[in-house]
């Protein structure tokens, strides 16, 4: 018996052993410096990478939600909606044109964008309707559109839907969806 236990301490000293062994600092690499901090996250990808899934503009639809239905049609819970657009390209910019907010029966609300707005790499910007403004309905939505000299990354374009009052909490993601695709023309492929 006293064979067993030395062996089972034996088996955890040199387990505690090899465990130190794996926590010792090991010798970071230098980190290359870039132009851009995206640069530095893609570094080493194919020259491919960015070019997969690319666009030189899109008009995209974004459905949101002032208030929903609670219960019945009577009673609703108002929501505060942000418009999230997001540049996923990590070296080339784009710019919108057109952010326009339109009511359930397809009537403009309000333009956000009175002239074009630039999208630097990996940069976002947001447009928030708050939770009091119920002039958009259930069926309220988004159209962006947006351009590029060349081809980019789609940007990510997207909507949270919020609201915490009574002690209840709702949120959740509306997706936004290309309704329609600026190709490059020939040419024109940087």
């Amino acid at each position: 018996m006293k064979c067993f236990y030395t062996a089972v301490c034996l088996l955890l000293v040199l387990m505690g052993c090899s465990e130190r062994q794996e926590s010792r600092p090991v010798a970071e690499k230098p980190v290359p410096q870039h132009d851009t901090p995206a640069d530095s996250v893609i570094a080493g990808q194919p020259e491919s990478f960015t070019r997969d899934a690319t666009s030189m503009g899109q008009i995209v639809y974004v459905p949101v939600y002032s208030h929903i239905y609670q219960q019945d049609r009577e009673k609703t819970f108002n929501l505060t909606t942000t418009l999230s657009i997001r540049n996923a390209d990590p070296y080339r910019s784009f710019t919108i044109s057109k952010v326009a907010y339109y009511d359930s029966k397809g009537t403009l609300v309000q333009q956000y964008v009175d002239s074009s707005v630039r999208i630097a790499p990996l940069a976002s910007t947001s447009y928030v309707i708050e939770e009091r403004d119920l002039r958009g309905g259930v069926g309220a939505n988004f159209l962006v559109s947006w351009e590029s000299e060349q081809a980019v990354v789609p940007p990510v374009i997207e909507a949270v839907n919020i609201s915490t009052s009574n002690q209840q909490g709702i949120s959740f993601l509306s997706v936004g969806r290309v309704i329609q695709e600026s190709s490059p023309t020939e040419g024109d492929t940087e």
